[in-house]
């Protein structure tokens, strides 16, 4: 009965007028952090040294999520299963990411979070980074010679967003030239040059109106305008911020504010950008009417001063082992939040879920009925955000910068593969020096959250066996939801998972 109410409810509003329509249908504003950990948000470590007061306040008036799991624990795959609500694996992209000079990885014909919302009245806009590629009009492809007055193909407005404003990958990867909608803004006119450490980057073009240190201002101004310029009518914002990953570049206002490093104080710096957005919306008078989200892609960079922060007790993974690329937690598990102007404020929910989640949730939300070939790999937690029930999710599949793979149910973490897939110990390279390493690690989560007593082999064969069934079937069926089966875009045999068909 109330799915039917929904439904009735979202079709009456799309004949009403714009002020009950807008009523009737909640803004949505995804805010994504770029390589933030779990314990950089002092909401989620109460032993963080870096203060976040504007996520905090999301906390306090919303939802946390303390079991959230980004699908990947590197940038463009997880990006992917945000938008899609498909895991990454599933296309050509087995391992890694894309750069910047990538072809579009989201197929013309895979619908996404922008198309979602579109199709239900909602202006759609993506402010920020890009990195699942686009098709530049290139000169000479392999010289990477790229025609800087003519329109990009493939990107953000072809895959369900109305206006994009941003970068094509990473602040650390050129080139570095801010396309608005299909169209570099500025042509380079300068080369910006090989940096290492907290500021690094790669050489490469760079656009006139470009400069490092401006990108997440600017893209939080930009958004601030695009909250006030649709207050008015349903709009879905996707910010996908280019912070805190390198180049780490906090503005003078924040320098030295954490007292650990510039990475803390880029962190605040970030806060401080949400803060701007959360202030916009309740200046546009539509708090009641917005939800917003935040987030981060994946867990954080070790090499953003990891050894200096910790040192000085803060430690950006939290309770949890590794780091950014890893199987282990701290590679995935991420801060969440969703914020409804005091709506279920101060709830913690520690059921599983993971970011390839929202296609499911806002399709419950809008009372769309997804198809076969959407969202295969979504669940919904709407049910969570009404406060009617939980999210039907059992287990979370995980995915590391290498392609390794682990499967977790409630309790029970089994990694396929001996060592962290990414670049924390053990890495591939050390494992070729350890002939006695375990063919498997299997880690009781509830007891063992540093991930540190493996009890593969050690009398749970039917918890290994029923995990591993479920990994099999996963990537067989092409989904992890109940419906039809479906295909992968490479199909269901490649080197990281040749075990599971042996």
């Amino acid at each position: 009965m109330h799915q039917i109410y929904r439904n009735i409810l979202f079709s009456a509003a799309a004949v009403l007028p714009g002020t009950l329509l807008s009523a009737q249908k909640p803004n949505v504003i995804l805010l994504l952090a770029d390589d933030l950990g779990y314990g950089d948000v002092s909401a989620f470590n109460p032993d963080s040294k870096i203060l976040t007061p504007n996520i905090d306040r999301l906390c306090r008036g919303g939802i946390m999520f303390t079991e959230a799991h980004s699908a990947s624990a590197v940038s463009t795959p997880s990006r992917y299963g945000i938008l899609t609500g498909r895991y990454s694996f599933r296309t050509r992209l087995k391992q890694g990411t894309l750069v910047g000079y990538s072809d579009p990885l989201i197929a013309p014909d895979r619908s996404t979070l922008g198309t979602l919302f579109s199709e239900y009245g909602y202006s759609t806009a993506c402010i920020g980074k890009w990195h699942l590629g686009w098709d530049w009009c290139y000169i000479d492809r392999k010289a990477k010679e790229v025609d800087w007055t003519r329109p990009v193909k493939n990107g953000p407005t072809t895959r369900g967003f109305d206006y994009f404003y941003g970068i094509s990958a990473s602040l650390d990867m050129a080139p570095y030239v801010y396309v608005e909608n299909d169209m570099p803004t500025a042509l380079p006119t300068k080369t910006a040059e090989d940096k290492g450490g907290l500021l690094l980057q790669r050489k490469g073009p760079q656009g006139a109106d470009f400069e490092h240190a401006d990108c997440l201002p600017n893209f939080t101004e930009r958004a601030v305008s695009y909250i006030e310029e649709h207050k008015d009518s349903p709009f879905f914002l996707y910010v996908p911020f280019s912070a805190p990953h390198t180049p780490i570049l906090p503005s003078e206002e924040f320098q030295g504010k954490s007292g650990l490093n510039p990475y803390g104080d880029f962190v605040m710096m970030l806060d401080a950008m949400v803060g701007k957005i959360m202030d916009a919306v309740d200046r546009a008078g539509i708090a009641d009417n917005t939800i917003i989200i935040f987030t981060s892609d994946n867990g954080y960079a070790p090499y953003a001063g990891m050894k200096d922060l910790e040192k000085k007790g803060h430690h950006p993974s939290y309770i949890y082992r590794g780091t950014k690329s890893d199987l282990y937690d701290g590679g995935h598990h991420i801060p969440l939040v969703l914020y409804w102007n005091g709506r279920r404020a101060g709830t913690v929910t520690d059921g599983l879920t993971s970011l390839t989640d929202f296609y499911a949730t806002f399709s419950d939300m809008l009372g769309h009925e997804m198809k076969a070939d959407e969202g295969e790999d979504s669940f919904s937690f709407w049910p969570v955000v009404e406060g009617t029930g939980k999210s039907e999710r059992k287990y979370v599949v995980h995915h590391s910068n290498e392609g390794r793979f682990s499967i977790r149910d409630n309790r029970w973490k089994l990694l396929f593969w001996p060592g962290s897939g990414g670049w924390s110990y053990p890495t591939d390279k050390d494992l070729k020096s350890m002939p006695d390493a375990p063919e498997f690690q299997l880690f009781d989560m509830k007891k063992d959250f540093g991930e540190q007593n493996n009890l593969y082999g050690k009398g749970h064969s039917k918890k290994v066996e029923e995990l591993t069934g479920v990994m099999k079937q996963y990537i067989l069926d092409g989904r992890s939801t109940p419906g039809p089966a479906q295909k992968n875009d490479t199909g269901s045999q490649w080197k990281q998972i040749e075990f599971l068909f042996e």
